[in-house]
Order: C-alpha cells, then structure tokens, then sequence
C-alpha cells in the first residue's frame, strides 16, 4: 500500500513553507480549494474591542475592494472576522483564490504593520540563511499562491508558525478527519 503523497502536494507544502517565510506577519493560511478559497490570519498582542474589530474589518474591505478594482477585478469573496482573548486579537481574511495575489498579501501585510506596528505579531527572521534574496521570495510566493489555486488540490491545507518552525498540515474535507502533518 502506497501512502505517499502525490508530488504536487509535496510541492505544495514547500510552496506554502515559503509564503510563511516570505510575510512574516502572516500567523497561519489554510487554503480551501473545494471552496477555492484562502483564509489568512494575523495575529496581534492587544485585545481587539468590538468598535476596534469593526473598523479594522471595515478597513481591510475598502482596501482590499479597491485594490482588486485597480486590477479590474471584483473581489467575489471577502470576509473579514476577528477574535479576541485577553492579551491578543486574531483577524481571519478569507479571500476567493481567483482574485488574490502576492501584491495583495504584500498590500494586507503592510497595512496590518502601520496599524498595529510593534503590536502586530511577526515572526523572526530564520537564523538558517534560507532564501536571503528577497526576488527569489517573490518568485516562490507567486508559484505558491498558483499552487493553492490548482484545481487537482482536493485537500484543505494549513500551514502555521510554531516557535521557529513553519508546520503545514492536509485535511480532508469532512470536519471532523484527521490531519496528516507535513515539515
């Protein structure tokens, strides 16, 4: 019995390892193709109220909505939600996989960073020199938003930080199955 995975998940999770490594103020993505749809979550040190959650929703809308205009597109999925503990806030962006691209993730990370500068979550540089050559993080970063938009992907995909490392799991599309983790 072969449990390989095919190549192109493979591909995939590397693809994926190097969009985390690419915008360290990304928390996590989970790709979800049968939805072909991508859900980006930032991560801040602060608790959002519900006036903050709803201005910084209102925000990332009008920014995203006009930036896929200026690329005369429409944007046919854009939801905005945000959670809060005590000392943190998390703000989920789902975005249909059809209109997103890097220079929209590069437009989110920068917008996260002046509103929420040294409260926003970011993760450090790895001290093992991968990919110092910014072009050469572009490049990955646009081969892997093409990857999650693949149609063959059947699986949902995560992929987080933990510490210094960058995890990324495949789920099956029923809720309640189990995940097989990828490094």
């Amino acid at each position: 019995m072969n449990t390989r995975l095919p190549v192109e998940n493979a591909d995939t999770v590397s693809l994926v390892c190097a969009l985390l490594a690419r915008f360290p103020e990304l928390a996590s993505i989970r790709a979800m193709p049968a939805d072909g749809t991508v859900r980006l979550t930032f991560a801040v040190r602060q608790r959002l109220e519900r006036a903050a959650q709803r201005a910084v929703a209102e925000t990332i809308e009008d920014h995203v909505n006009g930036f896929v205009l200026l690329g005369g597109q429409t944007a046919a999925t854009l939801q905005v939600e945000c959670e809060s503990e005590r000392t943190m806030g998390f703000v989920h962006v789902t975005r249909d996989l059809e209109s997103f691209s890097k220079d929209e993730l590069e437009m989110l990370g920068a917008l996260f960073l002046a509103r929420f500068g040294d409260a926003l979550v970011r993760s450090e540089r790895a001290e093992d020199g991968f990919e110092e050559d910014e072009a050469a993080q572009d490049e990955a970063a646009l081969y892997a938003i093409e990857a999650l938009r693949d149609p063959t992907q059947s699986k949902n995909l995560v992929g987080f930080r933990e510490e210094k490392r960058i995890l990324v799991y495949f789920l099956k599309a029923q809720k309640k199955a189990k995940a097989s983790a990828r490094r």
